[in-house]
């Protein structure tokens, strides 16, 4: 079933009772804990970059963390790498990057595809409303030169009704390194996602 629904959205929740609330409140607590280290992100370049991995950068604004022992914690969960493996229909993932991300009023990340060797990326809303994420699977298989080519102008939030929700403490699966994505500016006064994806072992 999974492997029907990344096929045919792109996107997968990982079971919401497959996490313990322990955890959620573990990571709710260390990201509180680091905030005082977060690291500023802020790419001002205009319009879309196309990278040698094929994919997308663009202009983004918010903070950024890659955690500690809890979100190690997460990361190992089999959860979700039995989502990611179900989904993808890769025998075997593996964790490449995760980490904490910051919004407060204004932040924002543009159109943009993960890098190259992302399969499969999870995240979800962990303080605060994160609203959702802009959503473009329509353009799931054009070339990310044909993606940037759609997307000339100098901000770029498309005006277009492709979103899902970034729940609180619901891990959701998506293919960003296919399907372009985006976070609109935020409005309120502080959010944070998690955010970990996973690379099919070869």
């Amino acid at each position: 079933m999974l492997r029907a629904q990344w096929l045919s959205d792109g996107r997968v929740d990982v079971p919401a009772a497959a996490i313990p609330t322990n955890l959620w409140e573990d990571l709710e607590e260390e990201a509180a804990k680091l905030e005082p280290g977060k690291i500023a992100r802020d790419r001002s370049v205009p319009g879309l970059q196309v990278l040698r991995d094929g994919s997308i950068t663009s202009p983004q604004r918010c903070h950024v963390h890659p955690g500690g022992d809890a979100l190690i914690s997460l990361v190992r969960h089999p959860a979700l790498a039995e989502t990611a493996r179900e989904a993808t229909g890769s025998d075997a993932m593996v964790p490449l990057r995760w980490g904490y991300k910051w919004y407060t009023h204004g932040d924002h990340m543009q159109v943009h595809r993960d890098e190259g060797k992302c399969t499969i990326t999870f995240s979800a809303g962990l303080i605060g409303d994160l609203g959702t994420m802009g959503w473009l699977p329509r353009l799931r298989w054009l070339t990310s030169v044909q993606i940037a080519a759609r997307f000339p102008g100098q901000d770029v939030f498309p005006d277009d009704d492709g979103t899902f929700p970034i729940e609180r403490r619901i891990l959701s699966g998506f293919d960003g390194v296919r399907v372009p994505h985006w976070r609109p500016p935020y409005e309120h006064d502080l959010g944070v996602l998690v955010t970990c994806c996973f690379a099919a072992r070869l």
